[in-house]
C-alpha cells in the first residue's frame, strides 16, 4: 500500500534517512559477503534464506529463515549468504527493557552469570514474533520511516520476545550483551569516543586511574588498554575498507607517526597492509 501523506513525512525533520533508521529490510545476494561493524547492539531477523555467520573464528554457524541473532555492540562479524537472503534488522540502545517493570538487567541478574565467550545471541522464533516481522516488513516497504514509530515497534517486539518465549530462551539470548553492571557499561561506550587513552576515561567517570582500571578488568574481563586498543583496531578496519580515505588520512587520524608505523598496526591486528585490506574488501558490502 501507499502512504497517503507521503510529503508530510518526508519533510519532517525527525524522518529517517537510510544510514539512521533503527529498523531496516536487507537482501543479501548469494555468495556475497556481508560486514557486520556493530555501533549499537542489533538483533537481525533471518526471513527468508540461509546464510553463514562467523566472529572472530570463535563464533561459526549457518543460520536460517526464522532464526534471530544478536550482535552486540561493537562486534564485527562476516555473514556470508549460502542463498539469496531477506532480513530485518534492528538497532537497539545499550539499555534494554522489556517493560518498565522488568529492565534487561534485572532478569539477566536472576540467571547464573557465567559469560558466553561466543558473543553472539541465537533465538528461533515462533509464529507470533514471525507474524510481527512480517507485517513491519510491509511497512518498510511502504517507506513508513518514522524514528518514533521504530521505537514503539522495537519495544513491541521486545515484549513480543518476553511474552513468547520462556526465560531461559530470554536469557540465552541476550546473555552475549550482559556483563554484570550495565551501568558502567553504557557510561563507558557513552564516552569512548571523546578519549584516546584509559586515563581519560577514567576521568570521564570520575574514577581514579586505579580503580578505574580494577573495576573495568571486573567487568569487560580485559584491561581497558588492551580492550581500547580493540577498539582502535575495529574503527580502522571500517576506516580502510568502508570510506575512501587516503590511507595518510586515516594514519593522521589515528596519530600514528609514521605510514610505516600505520602498516605494522595493519599487519599485526589485520595480517595485511591497508592497501591488502581494501582490495579484499572492495567488493563486500557492509552494515
Amino acid at each position: 500500500m501507499k502512504l497517503c501523506h507521503p510529503d508530510e513525512f518526508a519533510d519532517c525533520t525527525q524522518y529517517s534517512s537510510t544510514k539512521d533508521r533503527k529498523i531496516e529490510i536487507i537482501e543479501l545476494v548469494k555468495g556475497k559477503p556481508f560486514h557486520v561493524f556493530s555501533e549499537q547492539n542489533q538483533m537481525i531477523f533471518v526471513i527468508d534464506g540461509l546464510l553463514n555467520l562467523l566472529s572472530k573464528k570463535i563464533y561459526n554457524k549457518n543460520i536460517k529463515d526464522g532464526e534471530i541473532i544478536l550482535i552486540p555492540i561493537h562486534r564485527t562479524c562476516v555473514m556470508t549468504p549460502l542463498t539469496d537472503v531477506r532480513m530485518m534488522v534492528m538497532k537497539m540502545d545499550f539499555n534494554i527493557t522489556f517493560c518498565e517493570r522488568l529492565p534487561l538487567d534485572l532478569l539477566l541478574e536472576k540467571q547464573t552469570k557465567s559469560r558466553d565467550d561466543s558473543g553472539i545471541g541465537l533465538l528461533k522464533s515462533n509464529q507470533r514474533v514471525s507474524s510481527f516481522v512480517n507485517v513491519m516488513s510491509n511497512y518498510i516497504t511502504d517507506e513508513l520511516n518514522c524514528p518514533y514509530y521504530y521505537d514503539l515497534k522495537i519495544r513491541e517486539f521486545l515484549f513480543l520476545l518476553r511474552a513468547y518465549h520462556d526465560k531461559k530462551q530470554i536469557f540465552n539470548f541476550f546473555k552475549p550483551i550482559y556483563n554484570g553492571d550495565f551501568a558502567f557499561s553504557s557510561s563507558i561506550y557513552k564516552h569512548l569516543n571523546e578519549v584516546k587513552t584509559a586515563k581519560e576515561l577514567a576521568a570521564k567517570l570520575n574514577y581514579s586511574l586505579s580503580g578505574f582500571e580494577k573495576k573495568f578488568k571486573r567487568v569487560f574481563d580485559i584491561s581497558p588498554y588492551q580492550w581500547m586498543q580493540e577498539q582502535r583496531a575495529r574503527k580502522i578496519y571500517k576506516e580502510v575498507t568502508c570510506t575512501k580515505k587516503t590511507f595518510t588520512e586515516i594514519a593522521l587520524d589515528y596519530d600514528f607517526s609514521s605510514p610505516a608505523h600505520f602498516n605494522d598496526f595493519c599487519r599485526q591486528y589485520f595480517q595485511h597492509t591497508p592497501g591488502g585490506l581494501r582490495k579484499e574488501n572492495e567488493k563486500r558490502l557492509t552494515i
